[in-house]
């Protein structure tokens, strides 16, 4: 979930073999920072030196980190379950407006802490700065203030206005856009919803994202700096997705997909959790929705359906929830188990791990297709039911409406999803494609970073397709241009027969003629046709 934007912001210093990076992280939403983390980390160990600017201090940071603590300046991001949206907005409108709001607040916030202030205004040189490309561009800037390229992490699959910025095609006829939950291949009508879809995105991006931001960057940067021509500089931009679970979409060069990256192979699991997992029987069933949606805040109705679909099966489902602020009402299964903080990755990978029963977020999926488990899913927000919805398709999950899905429907899709053999093989299969690559995606994230250093920039990188205006893009002005030889040439072409057709009449002998009238008179042919076109009348 994404309800507000991880900015990453790494500037990185010439040195021979290391460069100085500072880290800005001015969000505190978690499934962000353990992406993110993973680059840090691996650049830290690199011996690249650091600077991090972080909500997540590290407890021991290495010699080569140091680090500077926003903790508390935005309150913990937690989307309440019982909340209730009623506005005629659809849903994707409201949940971009949402984040770009989210995003411009955590902009404004960082921007006036005393210690980006001096950073900004301190004769520090760099060689690189790696932003996170999502909901604002506020710091973009730092890349012309230090005279270094810039480099984006995207948290999700590639966005309509991220296409624009890299000159990437939109593909919209069967690429789906982030906020609808459609598959590769639709029907006109949801074509047409999907085009519009993306025409919106980017016009809300603009006025909700851009424009706020802009005066942002104004008061930290000075008025010469636009943020939509320094969004046409990125270097590079790493996306979170990959072709197997995501879209099949075409990238250009400056476009690297690195889905995956956080995966952590170093977690543990706690020796009680551990031991629980060994000594299933039956297995477990895994249910989580990510660190910002919390469980126990369902509506007590629908969380009293769906315990009561639990309650019947032999599994143990493991739970991500506080039970203590479960409603008085409430009675937990038998065969519940619940815990505040569970190591998702390695828990998802055990053995015994049945299923797993999730909102949809894109870093949970890439978890369970890495450990080859189906999949049920509830999308909640974002891209989630695009998540769901590309699962499906790979015959990986079985995907429930929040609003619409009751005990019945839990029981049907539960029933399905652990007794048809064809979920867990197709997983299987699904695991082994996402995990086939050159290299792991942490190691080729951290391999194009430093690419972009050893080469100053890489502007060989960079789509001719932005320099070109939309009239260039789209071809109307080929268009316009083909329309105007087409028609000259059926004028002349009309202008050149007629002259000739009448030229040629003038010869012909009149018995012939008279012939070609009588012969021709109960028959229609082609020359009379052109006869009477062009009204030739003989001598």
């Amino acid at each position: 979930m994404r309800a507000r934007a991880l900015w990453v912001v790494l500037l990185c210093a010439a040195a021979a073999h290391a460069a100085r990076i500072l880290a800005v992280l001015p969000t505190n939403t978690k499934s962000h920072h353990a992406m993110y983390g993973r680059i840090i980390e691996a650049l830290a160990k690199r011996d690249h030196h650091l600077t991090i600017i972080t909500h997540f201090p590290m407890r021991n940071p290495p010699a080569n980190v140091e680090e500077i603590s926003l903790a508390g300046t935005i309150p913990e991001i937690v989307n309440n379950l019982t909340s209730q949206q009623n506005s005629f907005k659809p849903a994707f409108v409201r949940n971009l407006e949402t984040i770009m709001k989210e995003c411009v607040h955590s902009c404004d916030v960082v921007s006036r802490t005393p210690a980006v202030k001096a950073l900004i205004n301190s004769t520090r040189t760099f060689d690189l700065v790696i932003v996170e490309v999502f909901g604002t561009e506020c710091f973009l800037p730092l890349g012309e203030r230090f005279q270094a390229p810039v480099v984006g992490l995207l948290s999700s699959v590639p966005l309509p206005w991220v296409n624009d910025q890299l000159g990437n095609p939109d593909g919209t006829t069967y690429i789906p856009s982030y906020m609808v939950g459609y598959g590769q291949r639709m029907n006109l009508w949801e074509r047409f919803t999907n085009t519009f879809a993306v025409i919106l995105a980017k016009f809300l991006y603009k006025y909700k994202s851009q424009v706020p931001s802009q005066v942002i960057a104004d008061r930290l940067f000075g008025t010469d700096t636009k943020l939509d021509l320094l969004a046409q500089n990125y270097s590079l931009v790493l996306s979170n997705s990959h072709f197997s679970i995501n879209e099949v979409r075409p990238l250009v060069p400056a476009m690297v997909e690195v889905g995956g990256l956080h995966l952590d192979n170093t977690q543990k699991l706690p020796a009680k959790l551990k031991r629980l997992l060994d000594q299933s029987n039956d297995g477990f069933i895994y249910w989580s929705f990510g660190s910002m949606s919390r469980i126990e805040t369902m509506p007590s109705h629908k969380l009293s359906q769906i315990f009561s679909a639990i309650s019947g099966l032999p599994q143990t489902v493991l739970i991500k929830m506080n039970p203590a602020n479960l409603p008085g009402n409430l009675t937990v299964p038998e065969n519940v188990y619940t815990m505040d903080w569970i190591p998702q990755y390695k828990t998802l990978c055990h053995p015994n791990i049945k299923l797993f029963i999730s909102h949809g977020g894109l870093l949970g999926t890439q978890e369970a297709v890495a450990c080859g488990v189906p999949m049920l899913t509830i999308p909640l927000y974002a891209d989630q039911a695009l998540n769901g919805r590309a699962m499906s398709d790979r015959g990986v999950a079985r995907t429930l409406s929040f609003d619409e899905s009751g005990a019945d429907a839990w029981r049907e899709a539960l029933r399905d999803l652990l007794n048809d053999a064809r979920y867990k093989e197709n997983a299987l299969k699904l695991r082994d494609k996402f995990l086939d690559r050159p290299m792991p995606p942490l190691e080729t994230g951290v391999y194009w970073i430093e690419y972009i250093l050893r080469h100053k920039g890489a502007s060989h990188l960079r789509s001719p397709a932005l320099d070109l205006s939309t009239t260039q893009y789209l071809l109307l002005d080929v268009a316009l241009l083909s329309i105007a030889i087409t028609a000259m040439t059926i004028y002349i072409l009309h202008k050149l027969f007629r002259y000739l057709c009448t030229r040629c009449v003038r010869w012909w002998p009149k018995e012939k003629v008279v012939f070609e009238k009588r012969f021709f008179r109960r028959n229609i042919s082609l020359f009379h046709c052109f006869l009477w076109i062009y009204k030739i009348k003989t001598n």
